[in-house]
C-alpha cells in the first residue's frame, strides 16, 4: 500500500523535533512491504526527513495539496495514489482515508501517537479495517 504522512505537526513539532516512534512507524511499515510517501503544504520535505534520519524508508516526496485535494492530487499527476493518509487534519482523512493525529506542536517524549498510527495502517492492509478511533476507511473509486 500506499501510506501518504503529512511532516508538520504529524511527524515533526513547530520545532523540528522529530515526533517519537516515528522511526517505529516507518521501519514497520516498510518492513512490511509497504512505501512511505512525505508530503507537505509548504513543499518538499527531505532536508527535514533526511536529518531525522528517514530518508532511507521513504518512497518519494511530493507537495501536498491544501485545498480541493482529490482534484489536486489527479492534477499533480503523481506516480501513484494515496491509498492511506497520517494528517493532523482531519479534512484530507476524511477525503483520502487513514489516520487523523492529534496536531503534535511542542516535543513530548510521553507521546505514543505514532504507535498507535503503525497498528492502524497495518491493520488496514492486512484486514481492510482498523478499530483505532481516529482511523477513517477509504472511500471506494479513488485514483
Amino acid at each position: 500500500m500506499n501510506f501518504f504522512l503529512d511532516v508538520d505537526y504529524t511527524l515533526i513539532s513547530a520545532n523540528g523535533a522529530l515526533r517519537p516512534h516515528a522511526d517505529t512507524l516507518f521501519s514497520r511499515v516498510t518492513d512490511a512491504g509497504h512505501a512511505i510517501y512525505v508530503w507537505s503544504g509548504v513543499g518538499i520535505r527531505k532536508y527535514e526527513m533526511t536529518r531525522h534520519r528517514l530518508d532511507p524508508m521513504i518512497t518519494d516526496y511530493f507537495e501536498k495539496p491544501t485545498a480541493d485535494y482529490r482534484a489536486a492530487v489527479e492534477r499533480a499527476a503523481l506516480p501513484v495514489w494515496p491509498d492511506l493518509v497520517v494528517d493532523d487534519h482531519e479534512e484530507i482523512v476524511h477525503e483520502f482515508g487513514g489516520v487523523v493525529v492529534r496536531p503534535y506542536f511542542f516535543a513530548d517524549e510521553g507521546d505514543s501517537e505514532l504507535l498507535n498510527v503503525s497498528t492502524a495502517l497495518l491493520d488496514y492492509a492486512t484486514s481492510g479495517n482498523s478499530s483505532f478511533s481516529r482511523f477513517v476507511s477509504p472511500r471506494h473509486g479513488a485514483g
